[in-house]
Parts: structure tokens; sequence; C-alpha cells
């Protein structure tokens, strides 16, 4: 049975011709447009659009500028940008609203729709149920699509926005002892929204720059997903110019990858355990991940005497428990570093400031911080699942009766030896994720060698 896209609070991502076209993305951005209307200045007609470089964006950008006019509101359009940036702007620029056109990490042939609030966060579920009701209760007639021929969309030189997000970050860390060490950075921002700023930032942090993938053409060199196997050039390029770090990025600049100075991709967990060092070490603060999430980070917070709370998947809801506990900083494994003091969401561009702060501060290599990091085995897999969720978990729930269960998303097993297995189907795929983590490579493989055979049993 195949999973439909759906709008969740991670946004609405489809492949582009069959679960997306303009029309769908007239009927959300619509939806959305009228869902903003009911809150906020009823004064403010002014929505903020950003885009990562896909080629199928300004086809969706033209349908989003449709929609708006239709609603007597006024589209600002930012240009190829990170994420991050276009949440930070509406707030900086008092935007009623904002739309990010991406499908973020998936593979080329997807695109989407993400929906910001004026304050600068995505919307959460009792907003994306507002959406859909919305869209569902369309007429006929409303959901007709026109394109405009007329439509003077352009590409733009977006460097005013770009300075706005630099500025930002370089408020909130100690950029001197960055400037003092001049560091040699090698860097992939798989020629899309991270391109132009990151590189930018890095020079206004005295970093000799060596870029791979730098331009905005939306032509990925490698699949999106920034995890160890699609990452071979940048390590090579780190070996090639001495760098003493390298850093790679999703197509929309969220996430952010680690390369050390050997040229050896690190795991996408230990972004987020390196900031975390960081900023703890500075203001000792609970602090908010997902489920899914390495333990490194709560024996990170728990050395500093402080709290960790879990949270489903999903930016949104790890925003919305870091806000509620006053957390400065918080994230998701997969490479995505939320430090509130910037902005709370996501961001690549601060995550990239505060590691590269942490190093100037340790005066060690990136190797040598991470090696004093606590030490777990991670192991992720994803399957294609078409049987009901429910009886998955049951099974899985009957051959680990000896764990504690926690169900606030999918279902996650525990045990007193701090390993721990999260099942859970994706927000943006069709298929189950299966994340689990131990102390040694034998004990990791025996459950995810049970989990397999429990989903494979008829």
């Amino acid at each position: 049975m195949e999973q439909k896209p759906k709008l969740t609070v991670s946004g609405y991502r489809g492949i582009w011709g069959k679960d997306l076209n303009e029309k769908i993305a007239f009927e959300y951005a619509l939806a959305f447009a009228r869902m903003i209307k009911r809150h906020g200045d009823v004064n403010n007609k002014k929505v903020l659009v950003g885009r990562d470089a896909r080629k199928t964006g300004m086809d969706i950008l033209k349908a989003v500028e449709a929609a708006l006019l239709k609603e007597d509101l006024k589209m600002e359009y930012v240009g190829i940008i990170p994420t991050p940036s276009v949440l930070l702007l509406v707030k900086k620029l008092f935007g009623r609203g904002g739309i990010i056109i991406t499908a973020s990490h998936n593979p080329k042939e997807y695109n989407g729709l993400k929906f910001v609030m004026d304050s600068g966060l995505f919307t959460i579920q009792k907003e994306v149920e507002e959406i859909e009701e919305i869209r569902k209760n369309l007429t006929d007639d409303e959901k007709k699509y026109t394109e405009n021929k007329e439509s003077a969309i352009k590409e733009i030189d977006n460097k005013k926005y770009r300075d706005i997000h630099i500025s930002e970050i370089l408020k909130h860390i100690k950029a001197t002892p960055i400037l003092n060490k001049k560091f040699r950075v090698a860097l992939d921002p798989i020629n899309s929204a991270g391109s132009k700023i990151t590189e930018d930032f890095l020079k206004k942090l005295g970093c000799e720059v060596y870029v791979i993938n730098g331009e905005q053409s939306g032509e990925f060199a490698h699949e999106p997903e920034p995890i160890q196997k699609n990452l071979k050039d940048i390590g090579k390029t780190v070996l090639k110019n001495k760098a003493d770090i390298g850093f790679a990025q999703d197509p929309d600049a969220d996430r952010l990858v680690v390369i050390n100075e050997h040229g050896e991709v690190l795991s996408e967990e230990y972004t987020l355990a390196l900031a975390v060092k960081n900023v703890l070490s500075k203001k000792k603060s609970d602090i908010a991940v997902n489920m899914s999430t390495s333990r490194m980070c709560e024996d990170i917070v728990e050395s500093f005497g402080k709290e960790i709370y879990r949270t489903k998947i999903g930016e949104a809801n790890v925003v919305e428990k870091m806000l509620e506990i006053n957390a400065s900083v918080g994230g998701e494994g997969n490479g995505g570093v939320i430090f509130k003091e910037v902005h709370p969401c996501r961001d690549s561009l601060t995550g990239i400031g505060l590691i590269l702060e942490l190093l100037a501060k340790e005066e060690e290599p990136v190797s040598v911080i991470v090696e004093h990091l606590p030490k777990y085995i991670m192991k992720k897999d994803k399957v294609p699942f078409s049987t009901s969720l429910d009886m998955v978990y049951w099974k899985l729930k009957n051959e680990f009766h000896d764990a504690s269960i926690n169900t606030l998303d999918g279902v996650r097993f525990d045990w007193s030896d701090l390993s721990w297995i999260h099942v859970r189907p994706s927000n943006t795929e069709p298929i189950i994720r299966i994340i689990g983590e131990a102390k040694t490579e034998e004990r990791i493989e025996t459950l995810f060698n049970k989990v397999r055979l429990t989903l494979e049993a008829k």
C-alpha cells in the first residue's frame, strides 16, 4: 500500500509531475494564505518567499505568487536562500508569513512547500490541520490555476537578505578567536541554497574556503541527504587542501555534516553533539532533541547537570518544546542544530559558527574533540512498508517485552544497557525508519536483526 504524501509539520513534499505540480502548489499556497489572514496583523500583506535551487522551483514560485495575489497578499521574493534564512527574515522584516519552496534532503525529482507563521516559526500541528481543512473545502472554481504569462518574477541578487542572516549569527558567537585561527575550511553546499551565503559567512570569519559544488544550479552532484555514504568528494577536498575541517549541507541548508581534518566524514549525529557541547560550556540549559537523536547529547547534558527532553520527529516539535522549557540549544541528530539565540530553527550556518567557535576555544583538531565525546554505535535503516503500522508495533512490543516502551512517535524501546531502537513512519517518504544505538556493534546488530525478522514475518 503506497503512502500518499501529506502536509505535516515538515511541510508538503512530492515527486514533481506525480504528487506535486503547479495546481497542487497553488491550492496549498492559497489555503495557507487564507489561514494566515485569520491570524496576525490584518493590515500586513507581506509574505516572504524563498527557495532552494531545484529546477522546478520557479514553476512553483509562479503558482505561489498567483495564490497570494488571489488573497490580496503581496509576495516579497528573497531568492535562492537557505530555509533558516527565510524563517529569520520573516521575523526580522515583519512578514505576515513565509513560504519556502524546497524538498530539503529528498532526491532531485522531489520538490515541496514549507509554511512559516509571522513568528518566524514553522506551522505546528493545529495550523497544519487548519490549512488542510481550508484546502479540502476549496470549490472547483477556487482551485483553478492559470499561469500568469506576464509574471515579472526573475532570479535576484539577494545579498541584502543573506547579510541579515550572517549578521545575526555574528552577534551570538565569539568571532575574534575564529578570525585569529584563520581556519582552512572545505565546503560542499551541493549546488543549492547554501552556495553563496555559506562562503560569504566563512570569509567573514577569516576562513580560507575551498568550495566544491558551489553553484546555485540545482544540479545535485551526489544524493542530497547529507550522510556519510553520499559525501565522498568533500573528504578528498579536505585532504587535498589540508583543511582544518569540512562542512556539507543539504539542498535547503538547514542540515550540516562535519568532516574532520583527516577527510573522514563524521556521522551527522556528531554535528548536534559538538554544538551542544559548545553552547552548554557557555550557558547551562536544559535541551530538547527528537526521539531518534543519539544518546551522546543526553550524556553531554547530564555532565552539565541539566535535563534533556525528547520530542516527536519534526523540527517544529523540537522548537515547540525548546520554547516551552526555555532551552538555549536543541535539535535533531540528522545534522539539525537549533540555537535559539540566533533563531529557533535548524540552521547549518549557525551550526558552522558554533563548531568553529568550539574548535578555536579547544585548540584541538576536530578528530581529538570528537574522540572525547561519549561513544555509541548508531545504525539507521529504512524499509518500504505495505502492512498495518499498528500490526508492526504490536509484533515489536511482543518481541521486545523486556524493554521500556515509548509510543510518542511510532514506538521506541529502551534497555538498561543504554541501547535503544526507534521505529516510525517517515514524515516525508513512503518508508518506515529504523534507528537505534548501543555500546557495541554486536548489540545493535542483534537488535536490528530482530526488527527486520519481525517486519518480514507474515
